[in-house]
């Protein structure tokens, strides 16, 4: 690999090629062009944005849950 790494980086830079790099058969890591590597950050980034709607979401619902419940122990509590 070390000897020929030149030829990997320019095969994955000019032809979108992926190398996957193993050691003793388990994998390390990889090698792609640096346009792959962009997309795929910003893929993650993406959905790390869309985990944190979801989550702010599920935070609103419970909030609604939660106003509600006590309005209603109040208003129970006034007819007491």
């Amino acid at each position: 690999m070390r000897d020929n790494l030149g030829r990997f980086l320019q095969d994955a830079a000019w032809n979108d090629h992926r190398y996957l790099i193993l050691k003793n058969g388990r994998e390390l890591g990889g090698l792609v062009s640096a346009r792959e590597l962009h997309l795929l950050e910003n893929a993650k980034s993406r959905s790390m944005e869309f985990k944190a709607l979801q989550i702010a979401e599920e935070m609103m619902r419970w909030r609604i849950i939660r106003e509600g419940l006590e309005k209603h122990r109040r208003e129970s509590e006034v007819g007491e």
